[in-house]
């Protein structure tokens, strides 16, 4: 693994993690301002120019967002002693639901503001999400968070995180690992089966897309969809102190809570929304 890709005599640092973040959202904002382009029908053709101004505003509402609820599950943690770290943004640390809950609220009250059809504008971007979060995952994998829970050494996709990333800090301030050992244990790597999925959840998107019935489907079927991939993954992540809740018998985290909600409301949502097009679409 690389949390730092280049290191110019320790004058600039480009860290992996921040490099795949931005290449997420620059491949992203291309994708959704080509949709856009072929979407607009209006006289003005200016959507991929609302797409284009949306997706900037989109980022630092994300960023902001990921980063907060970071901060809060990892307070006592990592953030009590050394309040500095929070703007230490390129060692790691967001998680994805607060950014997309930023992103969501922002974007819902920039198209009430322009005028523009929010669920329309979903379409057109939820895939260039689930890409983007494709390259983020990644990014994850290079510097070492959201890392996965210790396998046997024998497995052909074990990794091991070195000194310096993320993990290795946590694991040797929590006693699991001796100070100043090399590696981390060999741990599932977490981060590239999600990184996998998406790209997977991008493509039937895309589908989704071209045969969407009406707007909002193609954003309903993501929020069905990704949280199932997450509460999945989420039995095998290793970063437990970020929130873990006991229900009955079943430890559950922050991110599982959030995503069978998620998962449930946008179930209703497809069903209620595909019988109320069904009966339009009926003869009389």
């Amino acid at each position: 693994m690389h949390p730092v890709l280049i290191d110019f005599f320790g004058f600039f640092k480009l860290h992996t993690y921040g490099l795949m973040i931005a290449l997420g959202f620059m491949i992203g904002m291309q994708l959704g301002v080509r949709e856009a382009r072929r979407v607009d029908l209006s006289e003005k053709r200016d959507f991929d120019q609302f797409i284009l101004d949306l997706t900037f505003w989109i980022l630092v509402a994300a960023m902001v967002g990921a980063r907060a609820l970071f901060i809060i599950v990892e307070w006592d943690e990592r953030y009590a002693t050394d309040p500095l770290k929070i703007f230490k943004i390129w060692e790691g640390g967001l998680v994805f639901y607060g950014g997309f809950i930023g992103a969501v609220a922002f974007s819902i009250y920039y198209c009430w503001k322009k005028g523009r059809n929010f669920l329309q504008v979903a379409d057109i971007l939820i895939p260039s999400v689930a890409l983007g979060h494709f390259f983020g995952r990644l990014g994850c994998l290079a510097a070492g968070c959201c890392w996965g829970v210790e396998v046997d050494p024998s497995f052909p996709l074990a990794v091991q995180f070195p000194d310096g990333s993320l993990v290795h800090s946590t694991m040797e301030r929590q006693g699991v690992i001796p100070h100043g050992e090399a590696f981390t244990p060999h741990l599932h790597p977490v981060q590239l089966y999600e990184s996998t999925g998406e790209l997977g959840i991008f493509f039937l998107l895309l589908l989704v897309r071209a045969y969407k019935r009406f707007h909002g489907q193609v954003l309903l079927a993501y929020l069905f969809i990704y949280p199932l991939l997450r509460t999945n993954l989420e039995f095998i992540r290793g970063d437990k102190a970020r929130g873990e809740y006991a229900i009955g018998s079943l430890m559950v985290s922050t991110s599982q809570i959030i995503s069978v909600i998620i998962a449930s409301i946008a179930l209703i949502l497809l069903v209620v929304l595909v019988r109320r097009r069904s009966a339009r679409e009926a003869p009389a």
